[in-house]
């Protein structure tokens, strides 16, 4: 029903993900394959709500409408089967990590210790960091040396129970789906996660932006459904990821404990943040109310579904030095480059300048990453193709140079 084969030349649009030209070092015909938007044209039914808006030519402070909570309820009780109340949702118009940094700002200190599995989404755990809170990790755990199925990353419940219990952390950033290594946390995980939480008083801040993008399977669980977290959590999810629309900048928060809520509507009144954007509302309203744009997304998954399971296969088969794992949610590959000698800068400038493939810096998820790159599946599968043969082909140069 929908053709997402189509090449739309993104070159020249201002595009964050292709019009950066120092990320491509002097190098021509470099290939975008890093940032997390996807090359796809967003559903038309929002494409046209805001052609009407448009049209009308005032483009004037905008409120809600009265069903704007309602479609998101629908959408949130038809997807997951989370049944939410009006007064548990509200918006934070910049986007998700804004909202994540005024709760960091509301429920901790400067100097308060924040945890964070890693690797994790470097503006998540940037957060705590660019609040001046004290950054505490613990690395994600993973079954085989080798990482060719995704269900092998674990979380590191014994020592983020030792970490809580020593650095008295009160609050924790969670990302699910897992950005970058693609887990969808089962209700177990999430279970056995949050009874630490409860049992030491831990907030968690879980951004859950991915949460539509799934393979047949996985089962997205909010973070807020886990039982005995409702007052402990607050989830914050977009359309943004889910129908290409990350330029509208808009983002959903939900949080079931009244106190914590009322603060953070205090602190958008705060810090102006109280009125939402005239498309990001469009945008909200037509995307989770149309049945195209839902029919719409249903179809996108089984496109990105068979885009991922062919480049994995294809790199695990045909680039010796390089392994992944299809990913349970996102649309994203986390590379292992550790069969390679290349680490950080090096690792990066080979690949723009030998490949000519930008793909995103492991290190920006994990300082010790080095040896590890992001790959952006949400792209035509011809571009998804070009790129694996660059990939196979400038990694082969490498090995046979090596060799000698």
């Amino acid at each position: 029903m929908f053709n997402f084969d189509e090449k739309i030349d993104r070159q020249n649009t201002n595009s964050y993900k292709w019009d950066i030209a120092e990320r491509h070092m002097g190098t021509e015909g470099v290939l975008g394959m890093w940032t997390a938007d996807m090359d796809f044209r967003s559903p038309q039914p929002m494409l046209d709500a805001m052609a009407q808006r448009l049209k009308h030519g005032v483009i004037g402070y905008t409120i809600r409408s009265n069903n704007y909570y309602e479609i998101i309820q629908r959408w949130m009780s038809r997807r997951y089967g989370w049944d939410l109340k009006k007064e548990e949702i509200h918006v934070c118009p910049p986007g998700v990590i804004p909202a994540v940094c005024m709760l960091v700002d509301m429920l901790t200190k400067p100097g308060d210790p924040v945890f964070a599995f890693m690797p994790n989404y470097d503006s998540l755990y940037g957060a705590a960091e660019s609040m001046g809170r004290r950054l505490v990790t613990a690395p994600l755990l993973c079954e085989e040396d080798t990482v060719t199925k995704c269900s092998s990353w674990k979380m590191n419940l014994p020592e983020f129970e030792r970490l809580v219990k020593e650095e008295n952390i009160k609050l924790a950033v969670f990302c699910s789906p897992h950005n970058p290594v693609g887990r969808v946390w089962t209700m177990e995980e999430l279970e056995a996660f949050g009874k630490i939480c409860r049992e030491n008083g831990v907030f968690v801040i879980s951004d859950e932006v991915h949460c539509d993008i799934v393979r047949p399977g996985a089962k997205h669980v909010p973070f807020g459904m886990v039982p005995g977290m409702e007052n402990l959590s607050a989830v914050l999810m977009s359309p943004n990821k889910t129908f290409n629309v990350a330029g509208i900048m808009t983002a959903s928060v939900f949080i079931k404990n009244p106190e914590i809520m009322a603060a953070f509507k205090k602190k958008l009144g705060n810090w102006a943040m109280t009125l939402d954007t005239t498309f990001g509302t469009i945008a909200v309203e037509t995307l989770y109310s149309d049945p195209y744009c839902e029919t719409w997304l249903d179809e996108c998954n089984e496109y990105l579904t068979d885009n991922l399971e062919y480049a994995a296969e294809y790199i695990n088969t045909n680039v010796p030095c390089v392994t992944t794992a299809v990913p349970e949610g996102t649309y994203l590959l986390w590379l292992d480059f550790s069969k390679t000698d290349l680490l950080g800068e090096e690792l990066r400038r080979y690949l723009v300048q030998e490949c000519k493939l930008d793909l995103c810096d492991g290190w920006e998820f994990d300082p010790e990453c080095l040896d590890h790159m992001r790959l952006n599946c949400a792209c035509t599968s011809a571009t998804l193709k070009e790129a694996l043969l660059r990939l196979e082909e400038g990694m082969e140069a490498y090995c046979q140079a090596n060799s000698k």
